[in-house]
């Protein structure tokens, strides 16, 4: 009797268990926040950056991602740029009409051309600034 109870028990839990997963795991993944990244090497299967850092060698393009939650409140026009720590001047510009589908918004920075110093990377949407980033080049 102990026997067949446990042989019964047993499946009754992986079931239970393969329904709690398979109800919490999409909730796990989602993306719920927005995010901005910058680094060298962008992700070729999802919207990230595989660097992504806030300190770095001058030596080859960065790529700056503005990367949106699953469900976007409304739709509006993006801008990423930067500027230098401090300073109101806009050293490159990118404007993007958003759109339901889009996961990501990336601009490829001109930073060889810059000096080495500290920069502010802004992602704004419609008037306001969503996030800003503080890096440094050396």
């Amino acid at each position: 009797m102990k026997r067949r109870t446990m042989l019964l028990l047993i499946p009754l839990g992986i079931l239970a268990m393969i329904v709690l997963f398979l109800n919490v795991y999409p909730t796990l993944v989602r993306n719920t926040k927005y995010d901005l990244q910058l680094g060298f090497v962008q992700n070729q299967e999802f919207p990230r950056i595989n660097d992504p850092s806030d300190h770095f060698k001058n030596e080859a393009r960065l790529i700056a991602m503005a990367i949106y939650p699953d469900k976007k409140e409304s739709l509006r026009q993006a801008q990423l740029y930067v500027t230098k720590r401090g300073d109101s001047e806009i050293l490159q510009v990118e404007i993007m009409r958003e759109t339901a589908d889009l996961a990501a918004f990336e601009m490829r920075l001109n930073n060889l051309q810059w000096e080495p110093g500290e920069y502010t990377l802004y992602f704004k949407r419609g008037s306001d600034i969503q996030m800003k980033l503080d890096f440094t080049l050396e």
